[in-house]
């Protein structure tokens, strides 16, 4: 009996102050033409042991979104900071979950405060502007 007792205790204590991830949606963000989306990051935070950042975006309504998807890092006095990292795609509903490299966003642009930024087109050949839908802040530690 006493040692289930402390092997309870043990899985309590460890579920209470175990880490958890803050996996967090940004609001809905409204773009040309009443266009509504809004994205998903898996954590706020990602540790040297991180290995992605993961995402995926939804939107309403039933039209097909084409979007180029980047990595930017905050600025202490604003603006953003392009990493390079780029994924493109379309979605109806939403995407897939995706992922981008932890490692390679700290190897191009250092720790710190990032967004992704969806830039989303009506159109495949990305001519037909919507407006850009971001995630919230995360920290690259």
């Amino acid at each position: 009996m006493k040692k289930l007792l402390i092997t309870l205790t043990i899985i309590i204590a460890a579920v209470l102050y175990a880490p958890s991830a803050q996996a967090v949606w940004s609001n809905w963000q409204t773009e040309g033409y009443g266009h509504q989306a809004r994205v998903f990051t898996d954590d706020t935070n990602y540790y040297k042991d991180a290995s992605t950042v993961d995402w995926r975006a939804e939107k309403k309504g039933s039209s097909t979104i084409h979007y180029t998807a980047g990595v930017y890092k905050k600025r202490s006095g604003g603006g953003l900071t392009d990493t390079n990292l780029v994924q493109r795609g379309s979605f109806k509903a939403s995407t897939p979950l995706k992922s981008f490299s932890v490692s390679e966003i700290r190897k191009r642009t250092g720790k710190g405060t990032y967004v992704i930024q969806l830039d989303c087109y009506t159109d495949s050949a990305k001519k037909k502007y919507i407006g850009t839908f971001e995630s919230v802040k995360f920290n690259i530690r």
